[in-house]
């Protein structure tokens, strides 16, 4: 058994690159740094894609120092490799009897046979180690390229005339895996090592989570962008939810939804109390939710003077609307002529709010500042801050403006502005797609400014590093603490079963409750039935036998308010089962009635 104070955490993310960021992303890198620092965890990156471009920008975070050097990282095939997969050939490489090298910017070693090139390497260096890229020229047919880090063997690529191109994984330098696709489209997953083929890329990683992941370990699944892999997983797993599961009107998207009430985890995590509320009320969800917010560390420049209004964000206009900022400032700007707006980042919509300040001819007024690093002079030197969002997880710069004493104007939409800013005291909501709406917000705050940032440091004294750290360290030991272990030779099978329920993931505890109901039937323990039942109706809202067997059981137990409550129950739930109950058994209406004529 392993000490009980060891955890290994996995976090999955899709792909890693320069293209990948952004909040979210930013948050998982800020948890896998805290719990690297806490003693006994082993902390792994999980990359469900494999190659070298991952395991360079892997590494090229490591050396900006945005992730700890304790961080291990590995794709889905090398976590995931079964110990006694059969080993195969590495590719033959052409026969050459003479070299000619040339240097440069990248080293390119050119191989000859008979004075004819038959393979080219090309080398240089990069963040992992030695990268060379090896071109074979002996076969007209095809293109080959083979990448190599450190000499080791990562990724082939073969491109055929026909559109076809071929990609094989290398695990240990190992042939692995093999992707067909023609013109971009899939045709064919063939896994060496399982000896299966798929043409889902999805089935492929569910097949390699389900036979090969780490029992023993905690894993982090953020968002529903990896979440169809939380089923197969058989360890302990957590379901962090940002905003991704709903669609810009508000609503659950129906696939995410399948999928946060399918998760048999053993936690679900937000970073807002509100979003807890709203799953509460929109989701059957089987996992407890926790609430564990964002944080900042940014220190305020004191001292700083003033004078503008700010926004800090991508510039992704369609979640992020900036050009309903920059309509808003310019209808009130001639009222604050000594105020402009300073927009900060970078993203594909900054071509349109070029376009948009030149229509507006405001660009004395309205300047797009690019990306900035320190947002705490940003925020330090600003009256307020714009931050529009048409929905937003959590919305790390609405915290770290309140945190600079900078007030915040942001829509009135789920999540993060709703737990952050109070309209009226450290800033203002307003409807999305309003403009009056901001543009008026834009003159109230401007006017009383000095009132809204008084209010902004009390707002923002729960966020601090100290206590999301804690939050975190004291989730993991929960999860450790309540590893689960069956004693199938205990003399009391109810009392373990009982005890096991309440350690147990969620995936186990449907069948350990058809366990314990059974032994509360064979020896005649109704009260215990009774509670089993219960609580398979949590298990399955959509079920209606449970609460049938409710129904019964609280009528035999005496329990009338609570048999009425489950009558109302199947009523609310499943009416058509309801009628055909109340028919076939026309006492129960009677009973409704008393109880109802007694309370």
């Amino acid at each position: 058994m392993p000490d009980p104070a060891s955890a290994h955490v996995i976090c999955i993310l899709p792909k890693l690159g320069s293209s990948v960021g952004g909040g979210k992303i930013n948050a998982i890198f800020t948890r896998m740094n805290l719990l690297a620092d806490k003693a006994g965890t082993e902390v792994t990156l999980l990359n469900l894609t494999h190659g070298c471009a991952q395991r360079i920008a892997f590494a090229e975070l490591m050396a900006a120092g945005v992730l700890d050097p304790r961080i291990g990282h590995r794709s889905i095939l090398e976590l995931c490799a079964p110990p006694d997969a059969q080993r195969r050939d590495a590719p033959a490489l052409p026969v050459w009897d003479d070299s000619k090298t040339a240097q440069g910017r990248k080293e390119r070693i050119t191989y000859l046979r008979n004075g004819v090139p038959v393979m080219r390497d090309t080398i240089e260096h990069c963040a992992a180690g030695r990268l060379t890229t090896r071109h074979l020229l002996d076969d007209p047919q095809h293109e080959r390229r083979l990448k190599y880090l450190d000499g080791m063997l990562v990724e082939s690529r073969d491109a055929f005339g026909d559109g076809v191109v071929e990609k094989v994984a290398f695990v240990q330098g190992q042939p692995r895996c093999r992707v067909r696709r023609e013109r971009g489209a899939l045709i064919e997953i063939e896994d060496y090592a399982l000896g299966q083929s798929f043409t889902d890329e999805v089935a492929h990683h569910r097949v390699l989570a389900l036979r090969h992941f780490p029992e023993d370990s905690i894993v982090f699944i953020d968002g529903v962008t990896s979440a169809h892999l939380s089923r197969p997983i058989p360890a302990r797993k957590v379901l962090f939810l940002h905003a991704d599961h709903r669609a810009a009107s508000g609503k659950i998207v129906p696939r995410s939804r399948g999928l946060i009430e399918a998760f048999d985890g053993d936690a679900i995590l937000t970073a807002t109390y509100v979003h807890k509320e709203r799953l509460e009320q929109d989701v059957a969800h089987r996992a407890p939710i926790r609430v564990i917010p964002h944080y900042t560390d940014i220190t305020p420049t004191r001292g700083a003077h003033r004078a503008h209004i700010s926004t800090v964000s991508r510039l992704e206009l369609t979640g992020k609307p900036i050009h309903h900022c920059i309509e808003a400032f310019v209808r009130v700007m001639h009222l604050i002529p000594d105020t402009n707006y300073l927009i900060y980042g970078s993203g594909a919509g900054e071509a349109r709010l070029r376009q948009l300040i030149a229509h507006h001819d405001c660009g004395d007024r309205v300047f797009l500042m690019g990306h900035t690093s320190n947002p705490e002079d940003v925020f330090s030197s600003s009256l307020f801050s714009l931050a529009p969002t048409i929905t937003e997880g959590f919305g790390l710069a609405l915290l770290e403006s309140l945190t600079c004493d900078c007030p915040v104007i942001s829509h009135d939409v789920d999540y993060g502005p709703r737990e952050l800013i109070r309209s009226g005291v450290n800033g203002e909501l307003v409807p999305p797609g309003n403009i009056e709406a901001l543009a008026q917000a834009i003159l109230k705050v401007h006017a009383d400014h000095a009132r809204y940032a008084a209010a902004c440091a009390a707002s923002v004294e729960r966020y601090s590093f100290a206590r999301y750290k804690e939050r975190y360290h004291r989730l993991i030991d929960d999860l450790v603490s309540n590893r689960f272990f069956f004693d199938l030779c205990a003399k009391d099978m109810k009392a373990e079963t009982l005890r096991a329920l309440d350690k147990a993931p969620a995936r186990h505890r449907d069948r350990l409750l058809d366990l314990y109901i059974h032994q509360c039937h064979l020896s005649r323990d109704l009260g215990g039935m009774y509670h089993g039942f219960q609580q398979k109706i949590a298990l399955h809202p959509k079920d209606q036998n449970p609460v049938v067997r409710c129904i019964w059981l609280s009528r035999r137990l005496g329990r009338d308010a609570e048999c009425r409550a489950h009558l109302a129950l199947l009523a609310q739930r499943f009416p058509r089962a309801h009628a055909e109950f109340v028919a076939r058994y026309p006492d129960f209406l009677e009973l409704a009635d008393a109880v109802d004529g007694l309370t």
